[in-house]
């Protein structure tokens, strides 16, 4: 069973204007067997949140169904969860991009942090995009109507939302994470890193996701501030370790630069050495001829290469995934 057939059954059931009890509980029955058909993960849980509950359908004002909810009702419900029309709230104006999902796959270099901050994120998305770009692939699930469902991890276990196409813009251009083609109406656009971006504002609604911030609601302004290992598991799903530069050598650290495992370094006690306080980078390249560690800004710029001693001097906290 299909998303489109699971969309088509919510419709079916407006017959009437309101959803009766007998209705409700028909979708709840077929919701609750799901494993009886052959349906996509994303499809069982994202009907669940229509079905039966999820927080952010009263954080949004939407609501959980219930016997006599009215059609507009349901087609909310059924926009936000299937269709990516309940937008993450901003100051910006959204417009259609165009463009592809990927162009020549996931790179670091596809990354440019804009008026949000949420470097803790899109750095640690630069990192996985390098060492592990089949995470961010995967992530992404096209639906082929101008829609993509967005996979997360809330403790290991798959979550889901939607987003649509339409991205916050300031004068034709990214308000926030770029897209490297320029206008929005550029075909040459990769929306792979704005479109994960929306994709975390909307988590932020369900609750689980920024529990630690306070703040648990479709905005862009919800995932302001944050740290790397948290991202490596919402986005991964692997396990991840955040320590102190002071408590590892050396040769540690260069290690895990030469591993394949996702690795970011967070600057929040000073600045200096072309470090920005407050900051997160990717730790992306170690050079033994100099005794340097490259670290991306991701601005897209203003990156900035310094030694193990200096590393030590800023306090750094690095954090990485386990594998």
């Amino acid at each position: 069973m299909s998303r489109n057939d699971m969309i088509a059954i919510f419709r079916d059931a407006k017959d009437g204007s309101v959803i009766d009890a007998n209705e409700l509980t028909d979708l709840r029955t077929l919701v609750g067997n799901s494993t009886l058909f052959t349906m996509a993960d994303s499809v069982k849980l994202l009907s669940n949140k229509i079905a039966n509950s999820d927080a952010a359908n009263t954080r949004s004002g939407f609501g959980n169904l219930f016997a006599g909810s009215s059609d507009t009702q349901m087609e909310n419900l059924i926009g936000k969860w299937f269709l990516g029309t309940d937008r993450p709230d901003t100051g910006y104006i959204y417009s259609y991009a165009s463009g592809s999902l990927f162009q020549n796959g996931a790179s670091a270099d596809d990354i440019y942090q804009g008026a949000v901050g949420d470097c803790y994120y899109v750095a640690t998305l630069a990192s996985i995009a390098q060492e592990k770009p089949e995470y961010i692939q995967n992530m992404f699930t096209d639906n082929g109507d101008n829609t993509f469902t967005v996979r997360f991890y809330n403790n290991g276990v798959a979550d889901y939302v939607t987003v649509d196409r339409y991205l916050p813009t300031y004068g034709n251009y990214a308000a926030y994470a770029g897209w490297g083609g320029g206008s929005v109406t550029s075909t040459s656009n990769e929306l792979w890193v704005a479109l994960a971006e929306k994709a975390y504002a909307q988590l932020a609604e369900s609750g689980w996701s920024r529990t630690y911030s306070g703040t648990q609601n479709n905005s862009y302004a919800a995932i302001e501030g944050g740290w790397m290992d948290t991202v490596i598991r919402q986005v991964t799903g692997l396990s991840a370790t955040s320590q102190s530069v002071s408590n590892m050598t050396q040769t540690q650290l260069i290690n895990l630069v030469n591993s394949n495992q996702v690795l970011t370094a967070g600057f929040v006690y000073g600045a200096g050495y072309g470090v920005v306080d407050g900051h997160a980078y990717t730790i992306t390249a170690y050079n033994a001829t100099n005794g340097t560690f490259h670290l991306r800004n991701p601005w897209g710029s203003y990156h900035a290469d310094v030694t193990w001693s200096q590393l030590l001097s800023l306090s750094a906290i690095l954090q990485w995934s386990n594998t």
